[in-house]
């Protein structure tokens, strides 16, 4: 028993000089890199990041701005030859004197074109005598004979608002005018014939025939309603 005691004695005292040396020992201070290294370091870092960057800069693919495209060529269709005209048809079609007089009723080179189809100029032998040539003028009065009596039977619907003959109520009348004259059957035309509405339209349109003729001045329209006021009968 007493040299055990002896032996953890001594184990203890041996405890307490280690650690007593372990105090008093100094610590070590890590070892920092030198001030002059890291500069080195960092300016080689530096340098390897701006070589990268130029390397991958210089062999980038060059965007330049894209040429532009030529428009497209318009395709022209291929007009089709016309062919020429036989010189039979070139010459034109005649037409009639009043087709082509103008509205200033001047007979001249170019009425007389259009009236034969060739121009007066090309016709040779002609006897002309100022603007046109007395064979011209000769057909020209006969056509214009032939052409009156189709003017005077030209015919034509008129119309117009008559009051009734009380003044009550108005009607919308018609009647034919056949050479300036009014058809006294076809007045009110447009009504039943035999119906109340035809026989007053019928007298309201006498009343508007003789109110015309006193208020026209003096012309070929007054004519016409003035033969109508005297000739035309509501009830016949």
């Amino acid at each position: 028993m007493p040299g055990m005691k002896n032996a953890r004695n001594a184990y203890e005292n041996l405890s307490v000089d280690e650690d007593d040396a372990m105090a008093r020992a100094p610590r070590r201070k890590p070892r920092r890199m030198p001030t002059f290294q890291r500069n080195v370091l960092a300016v080689l870092v530096l340098m390897t990041l701006c070589g990268y960057s130029l390397f991958h800069y210089r062999h980038l693919p060059k965007t330049t701005d894209p040429a532009p495209s030529p428009p497209p060529a318009s395709v022209v269709a291929d007009a089709p030859e016309i062919a020429p005209l036989p010189l039979n048809e070139t010459q034109g079609r005649s037409q009639t004197l009043p087709e082509c007089i103008g509205p200033d009723n001047l007979i001249d080179e170019a009425v007389a074109t259009c009236r034969f189809g060739k121009s007066q100029k090309a016709v040779t032998g002609s006897t002309a005598q100022g603007m046109v040539s007395a064979r011209y003028m000769s057909q020209y009065k006969a056509q214009q004979q032939m052409h009156q009596p189709r003017l005077a039977a030209a015919q034509f619907i008129e119309s117009a608002i008559v009051w009734q003959w009380d003044r009550k109520r108005t009607y919308a009348a018609e009647w034919v005018v056949s050479g300036n004259q009014i058809d006294g059957t076809s007045v009110c035309r447009n009504w039943r014939r035999g119906s109340i509405e035809y026989r007053e339209c019928r007298k309201g349109a006498k009343v508007y025939f003789k109110e015309q003729c006193k208020r026209l001045a003096e012309s070929i329209i007054r004519q016409r309603y003035c033969s109508a006021a005297s000739g035309f009968n509501p009830l016949g």
